[in-house]
């Protein structure tokens, strides 16, 4: 009982914590060759056998890049547990108040991958159907259901910031993230799912799950996304998802990018799995070339203007370096939470359905400020 107490008062003084500071600006480098726990929690990066790993930066000798790697080790994905005695994102605070032991806690919604975009050729672009992922054999299931952490078929290796780096959604932040990508990778056709970034609104509204069920998550409002090794931007607006830019197809291949409402879009919606059409409440401005530089092999940069909300004007700005590829303004996001301030949720790393390949996400620098 005294165990249940302790948590419940942590989590209800971080919970208070969170709702009235302010979000700290953020510059890391990964300077000191080591990950900084005052700013990351590592709770779904598997620190025994695929911890992130630091080497020298070529280019700076001061400086390290980090790399998050997912493989085998990876595989039924990282559960984020703070539970005592395991408090994954830093030991509780002290010298909180004693309060009623029947407070509720929150628990973190699960992630929802949803469709992909890169599924299947076609003369022109159509949503495609929910597939099974093909390397999730019975054995593989086998493997994930006797597992200790999330059990599902994926393979999860992601960091996320600390409460204090968390802000209020409809409130615009700048995020600037240097990285690479594997010069190949080791699946290119079957569209496997893949977040290499994800920005989560959290808390949403209960009306979701009394819709959907207890099993529904929200879905990031904004990703960058990795399937078949091409990287992709989507924005969501509430259960329709929008593809907004795109580096070339594995084929060399472009798609069609036009101001207006976004083209490309998929209902996220569980009973839409086979594959449907949306229209957002959306609207895209894109600048003269706004075909993404892939990040296979070459390090890029990527710049992000970050604002989430439902009144009609919440902006996400696209630029890669110092070129404009697009600003989405309108509807992006979910309803929040009754009485409570919904909060952006960052996180880097990978996340995907599984596949039998080890793949490294190397990350020079991610930088945050308010705007």
């Amino acid at each position: 009982m005294r165990r249940r107490l302790y948590l419940l008062l942590f989590t209800l003084s971080a919970l208070a914590s969170v709702e009235t500071s302010a979000a700290a600006d953020l510059e890391e480098d990964f300077e000191t060759g080591g990950l900084d726990r005052n700013r990351w929690c590592p709770c779904q990066i598997n620190e025994q056998k695929a911890p992130v790993t630091f080497s020298e930066d070529p280019d700076d000798a001061k400086d390290r890049i980090a790399h998050i790697t997912v493989d085998e080790n990876s595989l039924g994905g990282n559960e984020c547990r703070q539970e005592a005695p395991h408090f994954e994102c830093g030991a509780p605070t002290e010298g909180v108040m004693l309060m009623d032991e029947t407070a509720i806690t929150e628990t973190e919604e699960p992630d929802f991958l949803g469709p992909s975009f890169m599924a299947v050729t076609k003369p022109e672009w159509q949503p495609t159907p929910d597939r099974p992922d093909p390397y999730c054999n019975e054995e593989i299931l086998e493997r994930v259901k006797n597992g200790n952490e999330e059990r599902l078929c994926i393979q999860r290796q992601e960091l996320r910031l600390i409460p204090q780096f968390t802000h209020d959604a409809a409130k615009p932040h700048l995020y600037s993230l240097r990285f690479r990508m594997p010069k190949d990778v080791g699946d290119k056709t079957n569209s496997i799912r893949w977040v290499i970034a994800q920005w989560k609104q959290e808390p949403v509204s209960d009306e979701y799950k009394k819709e959907f069920g207890d099993n529904w998550g929200a879905s990031p409002f904004l990703a960058q996304r990795f399937d078949n090794g091409v990287l992709h931007v989507t924005v969501q607006d509430e259960h329709c998802r929008c593809m907004v830019a795109s580096a070339p197809d594995v084929d060399g291949s472009l798609l069609q990018w036009n101001s207006g409402t976004p083209e490309y879009c998929q209902s996220t919606r569980p009973e839409d799995s086979q594959g449907k059409r949306c229209t957002p409440d959306l609207t895209v401005e894109y600048g003269q070339n706004p075909v993404l530089s892939s990040p296979a092999g070459n390090w890029i940069e990527m710049i992000y203007r970050v604002e989430a909300g439902r009144s009609g004007s919440a902006t996400i700005e696209i630029n890669e370096g110092t070129r404009f590829i697009a600003r989405v303004t309108g509807k992006i996001g979910y309803e929040p939470k009754s009485g409570r301030t919904s909060k952006t949720k960052f996180k880097i790393g990978q996340y995907r359905d599984y596949m039998p390949f080890a793949e490294t996400l190397d990350i020079d620098w991610v930088k945050i400020s308010a705007q």
